[in-house]
């Protein structure tokens, strides 16, 4: 057993950090895990400044420059840092009884399946900056270990979803919507051998980019979906986007900005730039729906009505929401995780916490049936102040 692991048990108060492929800022959560039971105690919400949010998006992008990355890396690791700090000072509990730091960071390029047969992922946040502000040990870089162990790095949020959601008795679905949108199918009463998830597709990555580049840059988003409720699905659009083969492949499976991200959307635009703003919208919902319940419909094959728990920022989106009642009419019904106990923006953070829970109490934290990886591996990187 490695020496850090020796005659230690972490027990108590531990920090979530994580920001997705949407690049608004950083959910953070205060977590308690005494007794080995979990418990948000605070959470909060720091966002990125405007000129970060597009640097991001840039080195993002193939031409993105090392130079650039190489700023960010730390540029963000502060940032991560300084709202950690903020989270408990919210909280009202001093960093000192913190006893550790989980961080996603901020992903910059995942390429499970990628040239030559190797599969990658970087993210970026540099844990180092983070434990120099906090005074914790700091658990990041969790993706990796997973590839290396031949898995796609993601999705990790299966196993969370497992602590919080899973039920004896109701099949359940969870589904978390960011800029890409991921599930995890719950059936009633089975262990965490049985549980699997897998990415769907884009969510709110394209419909941000829609909202942005109708308002020519006066918004970021369409808040609560409010323009997509006006508009009406495009059927030429709606049977373009399905067709991506993506939706098609067998799980496992990840994805990200590398499928769904800017080259994919001027693709829509220079095919279907005259649809209507809130047509587009529209369509674009009725996709992130339409391929999330489809997919677990095709490959999950659950035998009665599920209970359908949507989480992440797009659960606050009313479009896409109606898009995917309709969808479940009669094989499930919608519920926000707000009614189970934790808000639809806290529960990735929460992930990361309990992942660096589990790696520093010597457990694995990925899970082979859904990453595709061939075995349990201990996830992370640990950085000590």
């Amino acid at each position: 057993m490695p020496w850090y692991f020796k005659g230690m048990t972490i027990s108590r108060f531990g920090i979530g950090l994580m920001s997705g492929t949407s690049g608004d800022g950083i959910d953070g959560a205060l977590v308690d895990f005494a007794d080995g039971k979990v418990r948000v105690v605070t959470t909060h919400f720091h966002p990125y400044p405007a000129k970060l949010r597009e640097e991001v998006f840039l080195a993002s992008r193939t031409d993105g420059s090392a130079e650039l990355i190489c700023r960010l890396n730390v540029e963000i690791g502060k940032l991560f840092g300084k709202a950690a700090a903020a989270l408990c000072k919210k909280a009202k509990i001093p960093l000192t009884q913190v006893e550790f730091i989980g961080s996603h960071g901020q992903t910059i390029r995942h390429q499970p399946n990628g040239k030559n047969g190797i599969s990658s992922t970087l993210q970026i946040g540099e844990a180092a900056e983070i434990a120099a502000i906090t005074g914790c040990w700091v658990v990041s870089d969790f993706r990796p270990a997973d590839i290396a162990a031949g898995g796609c790095g993601a999705p990790l949020a299966p196993l969370a979803h497992y602590v919080l959601f899973s039920d004896k008795n109701e099949e359940r679905v969870v589904h978390n919507m960011g800029g890409i949108s991921n599930i995890t199918w719950l059936r009633a009463g089975v262990g965490i051998e049985g549980v699997t998830g897998f990415d769907t597709g884009p969510a709110n990555m394209l419909l941000d980019m829609a909202a942005t580049h109708f308002s020519k840059g006066k918004r970021s988003y369409d808040k609560n979906g409010d323009i997509a409720l006006k508009g009406a699905v495009d059927k030429k659009m709606y049977v373009h986007c399905m067709a991506h083969p993506f939706f098609k492949r067998k799980p496992p499976k990840s994805t990200g900005r590398e499928i769904f991200g800017p080259a994919y959307f001027n693709g829509l635009l220079n095919i279907f730039g005259a649809v209507k703003e809130a047509d587009f919208l529209r369509t674009l919902a009725a996709v992130a729906a339409s391929s999330a319940v489809n997919q677990v419909f095709a490959f999950c094959k659950p035998k009665r009505a599920v209970r359908w728990i949507v989480c992440g920022g797009g659960a606050f989106n009313h479009a896409l929401l109606d898009e995917i009642r309709a969808r479940l009419a009669g094989r499930g019904f919608v519920t926000m995780s707000a009614e189970l106990g934790y808000g639809e923006k806290d529960i990735e953070a929460v992930l990361m916490a309990a992942l660096a829970y589990r790696t520093l109490n010597g457990m694995h934290g990925n899970l082979p049936k859904v990453t595709g990886a061939k075995r349990t591996a201990i996830l992370g990187k640990i950085s000590i102040p």
